[in-house]
């Protein structure tokens, strides 16, 4: 429900200083629907991950997603992770962007890479 009401409008949360906390909580307490429609909205919006990932504030909702996204063995995590380590030389250096790089790189997360 609350994600309906707040479509199309998911990403400028994301980049807000304390709305980003709507974002994260959805993806740390949603239904296994409300995380897909959220993660749908995010990667399809104008530059997708990509600058979420750079931003100051957006690269915890990224994080939040990933860590969900472990949870629920999905393969979506695999998408996002791959997406991540193939910049993973350009990711090191920024500032943001490298926490969100060690998030896919968990020794966790390798394994459920490696293994799925």
């Amino acid at each position: 429900m609350v994600v309906e009401s707040l479509k199309g409008k998911l990403v400028l949360l994301s980049t807000t200083t304390y709305a980003r906390f709507v974002v994260q909580r959805v993806f740390d307490s949603g239904s296994d629907a409300s995380v897909r429609k959220v993660y749908s909205e995010i990667v399809n919006s104008d530059g997708g991950l990509d600058v979420l990932i750079i931003n100051p504030y957006d690269h915890y909702v990224v994080k939040a997603l990933l860590r969900r996204l472990t949870e629920l063995n999905s393969t979506l995590f695999k998408i996002i992770a791959f997406k991540v380590l193939e910049r993973a030389a350009e990711h090191e250096k920024h500032e943001f962007a490298v926490h969100v790089l060690r998030e896919c790189r968990s020794p966790v997360n390798k394994m459920y890479i490696l293994y799925y």
